[in-house]
């Protein structure tokens, strides 16, 4: 079977999809990622053929000039409705429309497997009458924004004389869901073919940092990271003033943008680096401090960490309503956040058990959710 699959530009949409994409080339399939030509690298680092469709550098730029703008005035949970419909939809599919059928027609998929911001792959799909299934990057998009989505991409449908399917046709095939139920932020009932989907651990080939911090020796490790796109040396800052009070060691990430040196003397109990493999980090950490991008959320939840989510944008403010619903951690919204309320709330997470316990149940249920390899299986007969 040949498996197209197609993404965005951003790692936390790019690296849910590669432990199903490796399994189909392990058990035999033929597999092409198309993705914006910055991120080509990130998908062949993976071991996976790429090939660069949509936006290129410039024209990324531009959109994120455009994004930046649009979102100036408006607080952080309402900048995912401007954003999803605008970025992903009038400004990322019509370029990706164009390439990406070019690339179907030339190589003849049997399968389109896209994530939920890559919107062109519903169009091609029908235009080309090939089955094009959702992947999941963690809880599931607001259907409202789908809907928006889908007003902005219509002209690019109509183009090919077609109407735009519900949803963007995001579910006009099988959903492959990698949230669980118990920390979905968003019912699922508008999707008519649900398969879940346990979340993988990837995260990147690059080599981590050598050691962990070497002081207090059987502290609990404490990881902190704001993912790759909404790092502030403020926030940071702030968050690891927080921690300073503790007897923990701790292990923060800039991003590959952000200044290790940027916030002072530091404890040598804390050591601070651009970038980690989140998948070596994540089993040796006790608790979690992060942005509440869904990669990060998941990988917690599926080692049953608890977890201190301090959201910046797009489904962070989701994740974190849905983590602390499920009593697996605690959150601060960003006109709450101070030194002293991540003190606190860190303090509860590494002294009350009910948070650990609550995480493990929902490790558990990760743990229970079809492997890669068996979804492949499914998709493949």
């Amino acid at each position: 079977m040949r498996v197209l699959f197609s993404s965005t530009w951003g790692v936390g949409h790019v690296f849910p999809m590669v432990p199903l994409a490796r399994a189909f080339v392990a058990a035999g399939h033929d597999v092409l990622w198309v993705t914006n030509e910055p991120t080509c690298a990130l998908v062949r680092a993976a071991g996976i053929e790429a090939r660069a469709g949509g936006l290129g550098s410039d024209g990324l730029a531009e959109v994120r000039r455009r994004l930046a703008e649009g979102t100036a005035p408006l607080p952080g949970p309402a900048r995912a409705g401007f954003a999803f419909p605008h970025m992903f939809g009038a400004w990322a599919t019509p370029a990706m429309a164009t390439d990406l059928l070019e690339t179907a027609r030339a190589w003849r998929p049997d399968l389109l497997l896209h994530e939920p911001a890559e919107l062109a792959s519903a169009l091609v799909g029908a235009v080309l009458g090939v089955r094009s299934l959702t992947h999941s990057w963690g809880g599931s998009v607001p259907p409202e924004l789908l809907v928006a989505a889908g007003e902005k991409v219509a002209p690019v449908w109509a183009a090919h004389g077609l109407d735009v399917a519900p949803y963007a046709g995001s579910f006009s095939s099988t959903y492959l869901d990698l949230c669980p139920p118990s920390v979905q932020p968003v019912p699922l009932d508008h999707v008519p073919d649900r398969q879940p989907l346990r979340p993988g651990r990837y995260s990147g080939e690059r080599p981590g940092p050598g050691s962990e911090p070497a002081p207090l020796a059987g502290a609990p490790l404490v990881y902190l990271t704001f993912g790759t796109v909404h790092s502030s040396a403020s926030v940071m800052g702030a968050a690891l003033s927080g921690l300073s009070g503790h007897p923990v060691r701790v292990l923060a990430t800039v991003g590959r943008d952000g200044d290790p040196d940027a916030f002072g003397p530091l404890g040598e109990n804390v050591r601070v680096e651009r970038w980690a493999s989140q998948a070596d980090v994540l089993p040796r950490a006790s608790l979690v401090v992060s942005h509440a991008g869904s990669g990060t959320v998941l990988g917690a939840l599926g080692l049953g960490l608890p977890q201190l989510c301090l959201p910046q944008a797009a489904d962070q403010f989701r994740n974190t309503d849905a983590v602390v619903a499920r009593g697996a951690g605690l959150g601060i919204t960003p006109d709450r956040l101070s030194p002293e309320g991540v003190h606190d709330a860190v303090g509860r997470l590494l002294d009350e058990p009910g948070f650990r316990s609550s995480a493990g149940e929902v490790a558990a249920e990760i743990a229970a959710m079809p492997a890669a390899e068996d979804v492949v299986t499914l998709l493949a007969t």
